[in-house]
């Protein structure tokens, strides 16, 4: 997985099924890093938000607890 890659992601709890069902299933990789010292992915929405924007935010490659990254698309 590298930056500018698609993945499909899968809400496991409330919180990331909220955010599926707002932002879509489909995230673009915007960076492969490290966040809170388990290697992530910073991701951007596909689909703009209500105001007009992208969704952010860092996934954890293994075990995240909000979301479950379901595979890569091109």
């Amino acid at each position: 997985m590298q930056a500018g890659d698609w993945i499909t992601l899968k809400g496991k709890t409330r919180h990331g099924k909220n955010r599926i069902n707002q932002h879509g299933e489909n995230w673009m990789i915007r960076a492969v890093s490290v966040f809170q010292g388990q290697p992530a992915l910073m991701l951007r929405s596909e689909n703009r938000t209500d105001k007009g924007g992208f969704d952010g935010r860092w996934v954890h490659i293994k075990d995240d607890k909000n979301f479950e990254i379901v595979s890569k698309t091109s």
